[in-house]
């Protein structure tokens, strides 16, 4: 099956908004106080049980996902024309953005 570029930028945003979606429900979703339970020379608090682990772990893997097809998209020849890895990589506008900030004054 052949990608367009419209389906290719919206599954890359779907898979991209899916992550923070559930990161916002996950932080809302987070319990307030556990119930101190004392010991002998301990106190353990017992929380009750709540999502965010599950939703932490599913932002990840989405956020993954759309990493692999962001990647995907670079390289995925559209209408038949792809464009070549050497004149990407070479190009100064693809260029990591982080090089160019990590030179030292003087």
């Amino acid at each position: 099956m052949a990608f367009t570029m419209k389906q290719m930028s919206l599954i890359v945003g779907v898979l991209g908004a899916v992550p923070f979606i559930l990161g916002v429900v996950a932080e809302n979703k987070k319990p307030g106080t556990g119930v101190p339970i004392s010991g002998k020379d301990f106190v353990v608090c017992k929380y009750p049980k709540d999502p965010t682990v599950a939703l932490g772990f599913l932002s990840a893997v989405f956020l993954l996902a759309s990493t692999v097809a962001g990647y995907f998209s670079l390289f995925y020849p559209y209408q038949g024309k792809s464009i070549p890895h050497r004149k990407l990589f070479q190009s100064s506008s693809f260029a990591s953005s982080s090089t160019s900030h990590c030179s030292r004054p003087g």
